[in-house]
């Protein structure tokens, strides 16, 4: 986008010409003189739109005229020798329903279950509004109680699903876009407080506590595999393969959405349990006997939490040798982050994947008192 100062510039050029700023909006500079200009599709024929002077109207004025000159075209409204946009749309409500319905195979069921908390709670603004009838304005309002700025949160993630919805809609131009509400909304990104962690060091006295019992088996799973919660709980034995000592979580259940392989050390394997159907849950309830509830497995009386044993077990591998033992690849591929997951086929043959059985082995006689 251009700034005041780069308008001032063009002009003074004396050169003729046609700089665009975004979303078809361009200053135009001829004969000394520059001028907005919005280019928009009208039928089959592209239109231009006058916004003003250039020396009159700064680039972020000339951006909300765009805006509202789109939407008056949005709404219906008879603009002099512009026919009037297309019929009003879907309610909001209905094209989020749909857009859930049409991708429900790219989610989890908790990632779906959210979003739809999410429109539930704070998209009841927009629930009848028809779709191509949206304002960037109206969006900014829904977001502004969650919006705790740029970045991946709540509330990026909520503008982003609305922005998808709109998009799948066909809305021109699309109000929910971060370049349409970065002025009215907050561009200060707020601060990202880590999940409560517990000190390596304190971990071997926590291990040492836990019995044989399946919330503890499964607790003490988690910390020596490093894995989220989701991952662990839902394991089932067909995922395991003990001769090979690896277990394969599937992708669908993974953040990354790729299989990743876990290398299995003899700790590991003690928490298993007795073998069970290949259905069958590795964790399951002792009272329904489906997957452990979200608080089975809770640390608040240590001052911790679940997911906060990543961190640890991260910590505690780049700490070690003074960094030198294990590289970041392979503590991050330990974590399923970023690209050095195992490919599932291939994972026997794997450099990195040896490493991280190094590393996993290693974590286990540490966390156990064994070193």
């Amino acid at each position: 986008m251009l700034r005041s100062e780069q308008v001032s510039d063009a002009i003074k050029s004396g050169v003729n010409q046609k700089i665009a700023d975004g979303h078809n909006l361009y200053l135009v500079v001829k004969n000394g003189k520059g001028f907005w200009v919005y280019q928009f599709r009208d039928g089959n024929v592209i239109r231009s739109k006058g916004l003003g002077s250039a020396a009159r109207v700064t680039p972020t004025q000339a951006r909300r005229a765009r805006e509202a000159f789109a939407v008056a075209r949005r709404e219906g409204v008879q603009l002099p020798g512009i026919r009037p946009d297309t019929p009003r749309g879907d309610k909001f409500a209905v094209a989020a329903n749909a857009y859930l319905s049409n991708h429900a195979d790219e989610w989890g069921e908790r990632h779906q279950a959210g979003l739809k908390a999410l429109v539930r709670m704070h998209a009841g603004a927009l629930a009848d509004v028809p779709v191509n009838r949206i304002t960037t304005e109206q969006v900014a309002d829904t977001l502004r109680p969650i919006w705790n700025g740029p970045g991946n949160n709540r509330g990026s993630r909520f503008r982003r699903f609305i922005e998808s919805i709109l998009t799948a809609k066909q809305v021109e131009p699309n109000p929910a876009t971060w370049a349409r509400l970065r002025e009215l909304l907050s561009k200060k990104i707020a601060d990202v407080k880590p999940k409560a962690a517990m000190a390596a060091k304190d971990v071997p006295a926590l291990m040492a506590t836990l019995g044989d019992d399946v919330e503890s088996r499964a607790l003490k799973f988690v910390i020596l595999t490093g894995v989220r919660r989701k991952e662990a709980l839902d394991a089932r034995w067909r995922e395991f393969d003990l001769a090979n000592r690896v277990w394969i979580v599937p992708g669908e259940r993974m953040k990354m959405k790729r299989d990743h392989a876990v290398p299995l050390t003899d700790a590991v394997i003690a928490c298993l349990g007795p073998p069970g159907a290949d259905d069958a849950f590795v964790f399951p309830s002792r009272r329904t006997g489906g997957t452990l509830g979200h608080d089975a497995l809770s640390m608040r009386e240590h001052g911790a939490t679940l997911h906060g044993f990543r961190s640890t077990l991260s910590t505690w591998a780049e700490e070690q040798d003074d960094g030198r033992a294990y590289p970041r690849a392979v503590i991050k591929a330990v974590l399923a982050h970023g690209k050095g997951d195992a490919v599932t086929a291939a994972y026997l043959r794997s450099e990195l994947f040896e490493a991280r059985r190094k590393l996993m082995e290693h974590w286990s006689r540490f966390t156990t008192g064994m070193l």
